[in-house]
């Protein structure tokens, strides 16, 4: 299922998409709700003005690319995310602008980022709340995203999960809630103490401390 990232954005029209990996084969005629899932998707974001674009990747594989605002502590206070639709699931990203990716590429402490990103791979599972004190539903743990650097020559830091399609119908707005707020919120907040390690100014044990006392504390993983 793997692909590739669709482009940085700069201005939403002009994302390029830099696919270069090849997709999975898709089996049998494709979800007869995956259409629909995608519509509903993209009505959600114009419902809640985030800015994206679909394509259709080199493999055949709709494609929605979507640029997050207001992450104030992130490289270029934006966060980007692409969603990948396959045949029975989806495929979920976010992951730093161009200009976090090319602080990771530049820099030697990868292999502390690495460590850390062990770390948050043990004990970091986010939780998708309503933004509104759990009126629309309650704030609980739906997904576990996993964190990885790229190997595309990109190095975009990112978080990823999986969604199966048949999980999305059952819960479709927390679904997006955690796609375009709890993800991007994550990946925000961890901005500080991953860009700290890439520019050395501190270590990964201190940087798995910050997290410990900035985002675990009071919850049930810390």
């Amino acid at each position: 299922m793997m692909q590739e990232q669709g482009g940085k954005i700069i201005m939403m029209n002009e994302m390029k998409d830099k696919s270069k990996r090849s997709a999975v084969k898709n089996k049998g005629e494709g979800s007869p709700n995956k259409k629909e899932i995608i519509v509903k998707f993209s009505s959600y974001l114009k419902a809640h003005n985030i800015q994206f674009k679909q394509n259709i990747t080199e493999e055949g594989i709709p494609q929605i690319t979507m640029m997050f605002q207001n992450c104030d502590m992130c490289p270029g206070e934006i966060t980007e995310g692409c969603i990948f639709f396959y045949d029975d699931g989806m495929e979920a990203r976010v992951y730093y602008s161009k200009l976090g990716a090319e602080i990771c590429r530049t820099s030697e402490k990868r292999p502390e980022l690495y460590r850390f990103m062990n770390f948050l791979q043990a004990r970091v599972w986010p939780r998708v709340a309503d933004g509104m004190d759990g009126r629309l539903y309650n704030s609980q743990y739906l997904f576990c995203p996993r964190f990885y650097v790229t190997e595309d020559e990109m190095y975009d830091i990112t978080a990823a999960m999986l969604v199966p399609y048949t999980y999305y119908e059952l819960d479709e707005l927390e679904t997006e809630d955690f796609i375009t707020a709890a993800l991007p919120d994550l990946m925000n907040r961890l901005s500080i103490p991953i860009f700290f390690i890439l520019a050395d100014k501190i270590t990964a044990d201190e940087a798995i401390e910050m997290v410990k006392k900035d985002i675990l504390s009071g919850t049930d993983e810390a």
